[in-house]
């Protein structure tokens, strides 16, 4: 047993026939274990359901119960949704997927038994050779988009592709382990969704809401793996890559791509910038679309109409750029109005994306149009452009002005200091994840007083309880 896991349950303890064995992973929804199955004499794996931040372990050493009162209802959520994916799975009967063999509720929580899978992982893997020969990429590929499809017929999706959960049989195809699906939907309930995605694989609508994922989701994921195996590192954050081209910037996955091609046939080249697409309308919709294209059937329609966008520039590239003529041609009330409509749809990305926007425009009709692209659902894409096609740009300027005029100056600016900006982003970190850092940044611009830069930082956290302990973390490590 890794004593580094003090949290985990001991070696010996006892689940009805099955016997705990080791510590295989440890992550933020569970901890995954090796046990020995004496009913049958075989090895299984484990997870058990263990939400951080939520649930802590009794002197017993086997009983979970919540941290406090206000977590009840989350981590009733969390355990109901854990078990629910894991009726799920057990229906599930392909090679490349993880089998279920049954699940147990007890000790306050429940355990998800599964098949257990020798074999190195993608990420041991690439962490000892650095990338693979396309070979070997297409010989993984294609299995695991037919175990997805599998998944996706299902109306289910996996929300977690990435190389530390696919085991690479000595014997036969990969298998696909470690579901996020029940995790998502609990950081999707307790407002923590980004805390429950991994940065580099997981694209920009996996940040936001679940009616705004499909198989494309899975497919960015699967593209992110892709990546990785052809450059030997993952991909940026898609945050980080939609910022990027708002600034006018290269898609920052084109250079190590471009590099890649050296190695690799166009094809697979093609078939990873498509599922690396940073709007989900613009990936495969399809696991079927993507095996079709790796058959270089080239009348699969998604393809084509993929490719026929990239024919005058990339979708992922045809962001205006930035003209100093349209720098002030959308003014200040606008772009707070646009930014009120726009933030239901996407979450707290939109207040970056409005700002960025507004200086590559000439008018509200451009502005909305641009940024109607980050919106993947179509009916809340119309919705979005029926709220703001009557906004009168002049009117809403001339009150800027006005509002401008009649204000006394400002008082002096007071500087945050970039030691206050770096804890900030260490306990900010903790609430919403990898945005915490684009968050601290905004805060520290738009601050005037060290007290008001703590006040927006805590304002983007939703939940009470968390906003309070993140004010008391803070403001221990500013002094």
């Amino acid at each position: 047993m890794n004593l580094g896991y003090n949290h985990a349950l001991s070696k010996g303890t006892r689940i009805e026939s099955y016997e705990v064995q080791d510590v295989l992973g440890v992550g933020g929804f569970g901890i995954t274990y090796r046990a020995h199955d004496h009913t049958l004499n075989q090895t299984v794996a484990i997870k058990e359901y263990l939400p951080d931040g939520l649930a802590y372990r009794l002197p017993d050493g086997e009983t979970l119960t919540h941290r406090s009162e206000s977590d009840v209802k989350h981590y009733k959520y969390g355990l109901d949704r854990f078990l629910d994916e894991a009726r799920t799975l057990a229906k599930f009967r392909d090679p490349s997927i993880v089998r279920v063999i049954r699940f147990i509720e007890a000790n306050g929580t429940a355990y998800l038994v599964m098949d257990f899978e020798s074999g190195d992982s993608l990420a041991q893997r690439l962490r000892a050779r650095g990338v693979l020969r396309e070979d070997e990429i297409t010989a993984l590929l294609t299995p695991l988009l037919q175990g997805l499809r599998n998944v996706h017929a299902q109306q289910f999706l996996h929300r977690d592709v990435k190389p530390a959960n696919i085991v690479l049989r000595t014997e036969g195809p990969p298998v696909l382990l470690d579901f996020g699906a029940a995790r998502q939907a609990l950081g999707e309930h307790t407002k923590a969704l980004t805390a429950m995605v991994t940065p580099g694989y997981a694209p920009f609508e996996q940040y936001h809401t679940k009616d705004r994922q499909g198989p494309w989701t899975d497919l960015y994921s699967v593209g992110a793996t892709i990546y990785h195996c052809m450059t030997g590192m993952p991909p940026p954050a898609a945050t980080e890559r939609v910022a990027a081209l708002y600034d006018g910037e290269i898609d920052p996955v084109d250079k190590p791509l471009e590099l890649a091609g050296q190695s690799f046939s166009p094809l697979l080249l093609d078939i990873a910038r498509w599922l690396l697409a940073p709007h989900a309308k613009d990936r495969p919709q399809s696991t079927d679309a993507v095996l079709r294209r790796l058959k270089s059937e080239n009348g699969d329609a998604d393809w084509q109409r993929y490719a026929g966008r990239s024919a005058t520039g990339s979708a992922a590239h045809d962001v205006p750029a930035t003209q100093d003529a349209r720098a002030a041609a959308v003014g200040p009330e606008v772009l707070k109005t646009v930014h009120a409509s726009l933030e239901p749809h996407i979450g707290p990305m939109a207040e970056a994306l409005v700002r960025k926007a507004g200086k590559q425009v000439s008018n509200v009709e451009e502005l909305t149009q641009l940024l109607a692209r980050f919106i993947p659902s179509e009916e809340e894409k119309t919705q979005f452009l029926g709220k703001t096609r009557m906004l009168n740009t002049q009117e809403l300027d001339q009150a800027a002005q006005v509002a401008g005029a009649i204000q006394s100056p400002p008082p002096a600016r007071e500087e945050v200091s970039e030691h206050a900006i770096q804890r900030a982003k260490e306990c900010l970190a903790t609430y919403v994840g990898p945005i915490a850092g684009m968050l601290v940044r905004k805060a520290a611009k738009r601050a005037d007083s060290r007290e008001e830069f703590v006040r927006r930082l805590a304002g983007e956290i939703p939940d009470e309880v968390s906003r309070a302990e993140f004010l008391r973390a803070i403001n221990t490590q500013m002094g």
